[in-house]
């Protein structure tokens, strides 16, 4: 096993330490510190350094923090080498820092930093963490199983019961997305109830607000009756321009982003859809090209096309009763074009369409029509679905809660999900 010796950086001016490296240091000595000392502020003390971010926004999310005088603390951290910096980067201005409960920086002018809302946040010095000792423990991960004790969920001692544990979980997890789809089939049909959860599901997790917005204004009621009308050959492509016309995204040059066009001539516009979104609406900054919301639009279109005559529950429905997690993945699987290569929903994609989607909600519709015992016969595919692709949050999760050793015990999706059910609960805590 390779192991990386503690190291003793030299305190000297903050400016001969790059920032990139203050965040790893964060990341890593932060939870071993006692306590942060303000200036003129309260004390603060870590218990969990948050999520490394790497997207626009604050550096760390989801920092767990005792601060003096208010008790537990959840919010974004943001790292500066200079409290100043926070000014000349912008962030005052920035409604995405407006969830930053602490600003931690080496040369620290004040005890506060406003937001563009108009609170603040303490500021402290990030100097402790140039010569934290060897021998101080990280109390990350037993703080946080004690918050999880609270919720049910106490640190399990061997590695046989972990993986009972994540099943608990991942199937609390599903069950509240079962129980969430039955509440908004109170309100509407299931098809345009599942169309909306695909949609959010194609969203980059910054798009996924404006991805249940387009699904609302291009509904499926009026996409599908247009459809219908044209040509099989003609379908994806025109449905594609229209959710596309809708998106907004297209108002205006994308400079900076990928080139990506619907293939042909848009077609006439059919009656009863909404207006454009504002395409501020839309976060398309380092969103990976194969994640832009005009290749997930392309993506939604070709699922609308394959399943337009018998309806979008219909044919995804008859994909789960098969009861192979293949063929469901492959239902919700859209390839590329020949000239294009890429798949608009690759099965990555598709995979966790199936889990966090698809049958959730035909878990809920068999609720609804009063047959448990198909609604069973979904949980039991969702629980046989092999493993997703790793994200950040699974990621994160693992490593804060679990022994590197227990680590291999996150097999499939279900146990995956239970990470995600964990981290809602911390993200919930008061």
């Amino acid at each position: 096993m390779i192991k990386e010796k503690p190291r003793r950086y030299k305190k000297t001016s903050g400016t001969d330490i790059p920032e990139h490296l203050l965040a790893r240091l964060w990341q890593r000595r932060a939870a071993r510190q006692a306590w942060f000392q303000s200036q003129g502020g309260p004390k603060v003390r870590v218990l969990y350094p948050g999520r490394a971010s790497h997207a626009a926004g604050p550096d760390f999310r989801n920092a767990l923090l005792e601060v003096e005088g208010m008790g537990l603390v959840q919010g974004d951290v943001e790292i500066h080498v200079r409290q100043q910096d926070w000014s000349s980067h912008g962030h005052g201005q920035d409604p995405r820092y407006n969830g930053v409960v602490l600003h931690a920086a080496l040369e620290v002018q004040s005890p506060s930093t406003e937001l563009q809302s108009g609170q603040s946040a303490p500021v402290i010095s990030l100097a402790p963490l140039l010569d934290v000792p060897v021998e101080a423990g990280n109390r990350s991960g037993q703080v946080l199983w004690d918050i999880l004790a609270r919720h049910g969920y106490p640190r399990p001692h061997r590695v046989s019961a972990i993986g009972d544990l994540l099943d608990r979980a991942g199937d609390q997890r599903f069950l509240a997305k079962s129980r969430q789809f039955q509440g908004f089939l109170q309100e509407q049909g299931p098809d345009q109830t599942l169309y909306e959860g695909l949609m959010e599901g194609l969203g980059y997790h910054q798009n996924q607000h404006p991805f249940i917005l387009l699904a609302q204004r291009a509904s499926y009621q009026t996409v599908a009756v247009a459809a219908q009308r044209l040509p099989v050959e003609q379908r994806a492509q025109c449905i594609e321009a229209w959710l596309i016309q809708v998106s907004g995204l297209l108002s205006k040059p994308l400079i900076g982003e990928i080139s990506f066009k619907p293939a042909g001539k848009p077609p006439g516009t059919p009656p009863g859809l909404g207006p454009p979104l504002d395409r501020r609406a839309w976060h398309c900054f380092r969103v990976r090209p194969a994640n832009h919301p005009l290749r997930r639009i392309a993506g939604a279109a070709g699922l609308l096309a394959r399943f337009l005559e018998p309806g979008l529950v219909a044919g995804l429905g008859e994909a789960a009763d098969t009861r192979s997690t293949k063929k469901l993945a492959s239902a919700l699987t859209v390839l590329g074009s020949r000239s294009s290569g890429a798949a608009t929903v690759g099965q990555g994609r598709a995979r966790d369409l199936a889990v966090n989607v698809v049958l959730p909600f035909l878990h809920a519709l068999a609720a609804k029509e009063g047959h448990p015992g198909a609604g069973e016969a979904f949980l039991d595919l969702y629980r046989r679905f092999p493993k997703l692709q790793e994200n950040e949050l699974t990621r994160e999760m693992a490593r804060q809660l679990l022994p590197p050793a227990w680590r291999p015990e996150v097999k499939g999706a279900r146990r995956q999900q239970g990470l995600l059910h964990l981290h809602q609960l911390l993200s919930g805590v008061s």
